[in-house]
């Protein structure tokens, strides 16, 4: 699992400190309430965001449906007892990805399951989202992995329906995942249409054929030849096992 907070860098060192607090007491209370053992995670700060991985055996259901209930009830309390221009409002951006990491790196954990989650996390669509409704306090983004063998498969909230298949594409890595915001339909989203896997062919598939032009008309009583032109797109997918939350520096 990976977290952020939306909008970081452009708040004075004093509100800093303040997001810094509210974020780890709310995933604190959120963690506990779903019984997830927090003090066995593993943790690494960056200021804005903590990347923690989570001991094998963990309920990745719980970590779904209670975990992000209660985050985004305890972010919901905290910004409304937080009102007054002296505070600042907390909104996080949460990334879920399983996969196998290396926790022997000399400056951090490196492979391609630690920075997957992160991409999502900071990606485009994610941030359209958290735009487009003004409202949330939380948006939510799992990749392939987790929605294929967790979201799909299991009991609980949120169901696949509520969720919208997305494309993303940071530095030079594309990736498919499917994005969540907690209370609000993301399928109304208009601003997601550029990024909605269903609508949008891949960035490498071939334009459509363009139809022929006719020639002139053929002499009558002559043999004529027409052709049909078929355009192909084809889309592949990608799947990918330890379960990651990541923080990175807010763009």
């Amino acid at each position: 699992m990976t977290v952020d907070i939306e909008d970081y860098g452009s708040r004075t060192d004093a509100e800093q400190r303040v997001l810094q607090s509210a974020m780890m007491m709310s995933l604190d209370r959120a963690a506990d309430a779903a019984m997830l053992h927090r003090e066995r995670w593993k943790w690494q700060f960056g200021g804005d965001g903590l990347m923690a991985v989570l001991p094998p055996g963990s309920d990745i259901l719980r970590l779904l449906d209670v975990l992000v209930r209660r985050l985004d009830a305890e972010l919901g309390s905290y910004n409304r007892l937080r009102e007054q221009p002296a505070w600042t409002r907390i909104r996080l951006r949460l990334a879920v990805h399983a996969g196998p990491i290396h926790q022997d790196g000399e400056s951090g954990w490196p492979g391609q399951h630690v920075v997957l989650p992160a991409r999502l996390r900071d990606s485009k669509p994610v941030r359209a989202a958290l735009g487009a409704r003004t409202q949330a306090d939380l948006a939510v983004v799992v990749s392939e992995d987790v929605y294929r063998d967790y979201v799909t498969q299991g009991p609980g909230d949120p169901r696949p329906t509520e969720f919208r298949h997305i494309r993303v594409q940071e530095k030079k890595q594309s990736y498919t995942a499917h994005l969540y915001l907690p209370g609000y339909d993301v399928h109304q989203i208009v601003e997601l249409a550029p990024y909605d896997v269903d609508e949008q062919p891949p960035s490498d598939a071939a334009p459509p054929a363009m139809p022929a032009t006719p020639g002139p008309p053929a002499p009558t009583g002559g043999i004529t030849a027409g052709r049909d032109i078929f355009g192909t797109v084809s889309n592949n997918a990608s799947g990918g096992g330890s379960i990651n939350i990541g923080g990175g520096p807010d763009r």
